[in-house]
């Protein structure tokens, strides 16, 4: 029967086919599509990759990358998780190309036009997304299993572009091990023949689970045998995470796409279990609670969404790939193996396998099992943290010397928990200790609050091995005990790293002031785990980002915190790596290098610019280990406006064929700070020298100053367009270019800007991450207005900021107009008054009343006096003393209380910013030119509808082929 009709749903992305009969249910019938297809180069569906190897040959290889709705870019399919089938492959190509798919090769038939018919095994029952296949050159490396748990070997293989085999082994030992383990972890046979592990030059995803043929980007799977440290740990999880997935999502697959968090979060949990057995010197655990602090932070925004979300079509399926999904998934699930016990948790999570193995199953499906297992009401426990989004924090109230009352209540970042909100409730496990009782004490918080009997006059410790998910605020005397048993190790690396955390995360919120935290880090002086300081180092560079726009002397003495921290470290351990160092060590000297680098320390930026030289000029591996690479390249950039030190990354960038270590070139220079090498990073990201999979990491360090945020906001707003156009069926690539674009900013200007730019945007395909990013500029305006003082006079109390008896304050000022980045814009001395309100947050520019923006940022204390008017540039201008007077929002001030040998300083400071401003504007004139040039193939086109026909258009925009 041939159809009669066939049409299209693009929007939907289905086809319906019309026949001229009635087509019976129960009837059986197969269906018969012809048709043609493109290799693409969008990094998904079936597209192609160009690589070039050591000895500069340019090799072709075509792959796929299915998940979540791209098999339908391939071949016509009922494209959903649930709908399983089997499938036979068969694939023309040419000989000598290798063929790889999930099955291994049945048949291979030559032909006389110099192509090769390979056919395949017919796979078991799976689902679309998790179909595969690859052709091009690669180059391998094998070993088997020792078939003990599977009952027969199985070959395991890494395949890499040319020449790089070699780099694959610690993944291939991994891949060995991790088949052995799950086969006897799950009490089930590896399903397949074989396992094959293959870097793909252009990846869009970091790794990919598809059914025996696992694809990673090069990065996540192949490293030197000397490799660092942490980057064997980030692949040890991601080889394992996909592993995992062989049986816990292949095997047993989510019925729908609002289960994708299950399948997510249990097999990166699964990694860390597994990494803890076989690696069991790493400290994993401290690894996930520093890892989960990112998704701690985004959960708790109010734009945040439940872990069990729907998803009704393709745009709404990608934007649930997220860390809510992933960590917090894996969070809640590590909570649920504390509180059952991990063994009996495995016992239920063997059930469920074994119940729903070939076939679909949900999260109740899973809570059911575990509960019918462990005979516990795990659905009542779990339920509310998958269905309700965010988490408490659970605040201690200490009534006498025995006795603690425990609250429980929603956790936002902004502090403004509304009036339905109050009564919120999770089931919250304690699990507390304390000085007398190290043994954890599991106590279930069901209710608002409760009443506990503790020693008040020693320490205590609520979340103890921070497997909860929820935050802790400690009152001012139980947090100073606390931090008096570091250095004791009473408390593990996991717990401080816990109180570390909480606290950075409750000054951003409001419920304690930044002084506690920054007061907080004097009892970490002496701390000597890595996975501690580098956690110090995070929330140090959160609250740096935040005040990155305020005065250069508050900046400078912020800085100075961290150079002490850190220098302290570099002097202490040096910068040689002893033979039989430990691993953990070797980290920690790299983390101080790079933060002591970064604060401005004299003797480390002298240090990194030697070893910088000796590596540059004669390749000295010895002065720069793979170790210090990094740290050496970011603080040498940061640290210099010239483009030689650049120029010389650059052509490090062109010259290495180590996925690692063109990873690591490209990523520090964004860290170059100056104007015109913030728009060469920006050009040559979006050169054809990079692949589209790194665009990403290549910008976004430009974060880090403020030259490099504006540049990269500018060029976003530029070229949104072409950028939209291009790049919208990325997995990923709009969410965090939008949020590499804007998520740092800190002021009412910023975010009004933000908000108009997208105003009138389809945001259809990432609307979650961009009201996340809405409501994070939000709670960075409100940290910033609250506790901007708070910072200084903690900063002069203890030494790193210098009062030189200057206030400034808001003020009348005559009608002044500024130039910049090619931008007018006019402040006018009259009577006019222009508010703007942000859910609270309420900004105005009056010229009547000088206190009526008192508040804008950092609001200025004791009365004023007029004084020498000054400019304000884009990036605003400050007095001496460092109070903030918020630019081209707010451009009127005054100087009080000011000697007339001072009022002469800030004169001077005026002719010498208008000089800096005009010149700047000269130079924004020359390179926007040379940008053009750079970046014409993105100046702004047309937008079109898209239609079919326009589909198969951007489809073959860059030279793609049928097939």
């Amino acid at each position: 029967v041939t159809a009669t009709s066939v049409s299209y749903n693009v929007d939907e992305e289905t086809i319906t086919l019309e026949f001229p009969q009635v087509l019976h249910v129960g009837s059986s019938w197969i269906l018969d599509i012809a048709y043609i297809g493109l290799v693409n180069d969008k990094l998904n569906g079936f597209y192609r990759s160009v690589y070039t190897d050591a000895n500069n040959n340019v090799h072709q290889l075509t792959t796929t990358q299915f998940q979540s709705t791209h098999a339908r870019r391939a071949f016509p399919c009922w494209d959903e998780p649930s709908i399983k089938a089997t499938f036979s492959l068969t694939l023309v190509a040419p000989q000598g190309m290798t063929c790889l798919s999930n099955m291994s090769i049945q048949t291979t038939r030559l032909l006389e036009n110099g192509m090769q018919e390979v056919t395949f095994l017919k796979t078991p029952i799976m689902s679309t997304y998790l179909l595969a296949w690859m052709i091009g050159d690669f180059d391998y490396i094998e070993a088997y299993t020792s078939g003990e748990f599977n009952g027969e070997r199985v070959l395991c293989r890494v395949y890499t572009p040319v020449g790089l085999a070699d780099q694959g082994h610690y993944s291939l030992d991994l891949a060995v091990k991790s088949v052995e383990y799950f086969s006897r972890m799950f009490n089930i046979p590896y399903p397949l023949p074989k396992l094959d592990l293959v870097a793909v030059p252009d990846f869009a995803p970091g790794a990919m689970e598809n059914w025996g043929l696992i694809t990673f980007r090069t990065y996540a799977l192949l490293i030197e045998e000397y490799g660092p440290q942490d980057r064997k740990h980030e692949i040890a999880s991601t080889v394992i995470h996909e592993i995992s997935h062989q049986w816990f999502g292949n095997l047993v697959t989510m019925e729908w796409w609002s289960d994708l968090w299950l399948f997510e979060g249990f097999a990166t949990l699964l990694a860390y279990i597994v990494v803890n057995d076989l690696l069991p010197g790493w400290d994993i655990w401290s690894e996930f609670v520093k890892r989960i602090q990112e998704v701690l932070k985004h959960d708790s925004l109010r734009t945040s969404h439940p872990v069990e979300v729907g998803a009704g079509n393709p745009s709404e399926i990608t934007q649930i790939f997220d860390e809510i999904s992933y960590m917090k998934g894996a969070s809640v699930l590590r909570m649920l193996s504390a509180w059952l016990g991990q063994e009996q948790l495995m016992r239920g999570v063997r059930k469920f396998m074994h119940k729903f193995m070939w076939g679909n199953a949900n999260t109740e499906d899973f809570w059911v099992t575990l509960a019918e297992e462990c005979n516990v009401d795990v659905p009542g426990f779990m339920n509310k943290w998958t269905r309700q989004t965010g988490y408490p924090v659970i605040s201690i109230t200490e009534l006498d010397e025995s006795t603690i009352l425990v609250r429980q209540s929603l956790f936002l970042s902004t502090g403004d928990i509304r009036e339905d909100e109050h009564h919120l409730i999770w089931p919250v496990p304690l699990a507390l200790v304390t000085a007398s009782d190290p043994v954890p004490r599991n106590v279930m918080l069901d209710t608002k609050e409760t009443i506990l009997k503790v020693n008040t006059t020693q320490w205590y410790n609520l979340n103890y091995g921070q497997t909860g998910f929820y935050r802790v605020s400690y009152p001012p005397k139980a947090l100073d005990l606390l931090g008096q048993t570091f250095g004791t190790e009473q408390l593990n690396a996991s717990n401080r790293v816990g109180l570390l955390t909480d606290a950075a995360a409750l000054t951003a919120s409001g419920i304690a002031p930044t002084s506690s935290f920054l007061t907080l880090l004097k009892y970490f002086e002496d701390e000597d785990n890595y996975m501690v300081w580098t956690e110090v180092s995070l929330r140090l560079q959160e609250l740096l980002a935040v005040w990155l726009e305020q005065p250069v002397p508050i900046m400078n003495a912020l800085r100075e915190v961290q150079r002490r921290l850190f220098a302290k470290i570099v002097k202490r351990l040096g910068w040689e790596f002893p033979e039989g160092e430990d691993p953990s060590t070797g980290n920690l000297r790299a983390v101080a290098i790079r933060f002591a680098g970064r604060a401005g320390d004299p003797d480390t930026v002298a240090e990194a610019r030697r070893r910088f030289t000796a590596f540059m000029k004669n390749r000295d591996m010895s002065a720069l280990p793979p170790d210090l690479r990094f740290p050496v390249f970011e603080v040498v950039l940061r640290m210099t406006q010239g483009t030689g030190e650049y120029d010389d990354v650059v052509n490090y960038y062109r010259e290495t064929f180590i996925p690692a270590e063109k990873v690591v070139a490209l990523s520090v220079l964004g860290y170059a700070s100056s104007q015109e090498l913030v728009r060469r990073t920006l050009a040559f990201a979006m050169s054809s020298e990079v692949r589209t999979q790194d665009i990403l990491s290549a910008i976004a360090t430009l974060r880090s100053s403020v030259v490099g945020r504006a540049e990269l906001w500018n060029f976003m707003r530029h070229h949104w367009d072409v950028l939209y156009e291009r790049h919208c069926d990325d997995i990923g690539f709009l969410d965090y270019f939008v949020v590499l674009s804007i998520e740092s900013f800190s002021t009412i200007e910023r975010y009004r800007e933000v908000q108009a730019f997208f105003a009138n945007k389809d945001t259809s395909a990432y609307e979650r991450i961009l009201a996340t990013c809405l409501e994070g500029i939000r709670m960075n305006i409100l940290w910033l207005e609250r506790d901007c003082k708070d910072v200084e006079q903690w900063l002069r109390v203890n030494g790193y900021l210098v009062d030189e008896g200057l206030n400034s304050t808001l003020a009348e000022t005559e009608t002044k107009q500024l130039v910049v980045n090619g931008l007018h814009s006019t402040v006018s001395n009259g009577h006019d008054h222009s508010r703007t309100n942000i859910n609270g947050l309420t900004s105005g520019s009056t010229t009547g009343s000088p206190t009526s923006v008192g508040a804008a940022l950092c609001p200025s204390s004791g009365t004023s006096t007029p004084s020498p008017i000054i400019p304000f540039s884009q990036n605003g201008i400050y007095s001496q003393h460092g109070a903030h007077i918020q630019s081209r929002l707010y451009q009127e001030g005054t100087i009080g209380h000011a000697s007339e040998e001072q009022a002469q300083q800030l004169l001077q400071i005026q002719q010498d910013q208008q000089q800096h401003e005009l010149r700047l504007h000269r130079e924004y004139l020359l390179h926007q030119q040379q940008l053009q040039q750079h970046l014409g193939q993105y100046l702004p086109e047309e937008r079109r509808p898209r239609t079919l026909e326009r589909e198969m258009e951007l489809l073959s925009m860059s030279g793609d082929y049928e097939f």
